[in-house]
């Protein structure tokens, strides 16, 4: 089905297998416009456009401005103000599985994403990640 672009890639923190080639199969759907990329309701969202999709599970691109670590919770920053600009947002405890996989905070500084899950408001449009493969690196 996300070979014939009849489905995105909706991964969970506890089934992570064959995420990757998922996520190529999908980016190949994508790139030839197959299925729901047809649709401007799965596009893939700029940051900038994202808080017209709260409650709505997109995937969104940008590039992360600045990255911190609070009391073990990450913040992938993309504006200057983080109370009103686009953020994804890692709990302490889920910070385990990126650092398990060798992935520290700062390889996303100043880097283009794509990062896919639920928008929710609070402080402005935020996507909480639970595992690394919900974050891709854009190549430049």
């Amino acid at each position: 089905m996300i070979e014939r672009g009849m489905a995105r890639v909706y991964s969970f923190a506890d089934n992570r297998m064959m995420i990757s080639e998922m996520l190529n199969l999908e980016g190949s759907a994508r790139d030839a416009d197959r299925g729901i990329w047809r649709d401007a309701y799965y596009h893939v969202r700029n940051v900038t456009e994202s808080e017209a999709f709260e409650d709505q599970f997109e995937i969104v691109t940008g590039r992360v401005l600045e990255t911190a670590l609070v009391r073990g919770r990450a913040y992938l920053n993309f504006g200057d103000n983080y109370r009103t600009d686009f953020t994804i947002t890692i709990s302490p405890k889920d910070m385990r599985a990126f650092r398990k996989d060798g992935i520290e905070l700062g390889i996303y500084d100043g880097r283009l994403v794509r990062v896919r899950g639920w928008i929710e408001m609070l402080n402005g449009p935020m996507i909480e990640v639970t595992h690394p493969e919900q974050i891709e690196l854009l190549d430049e």
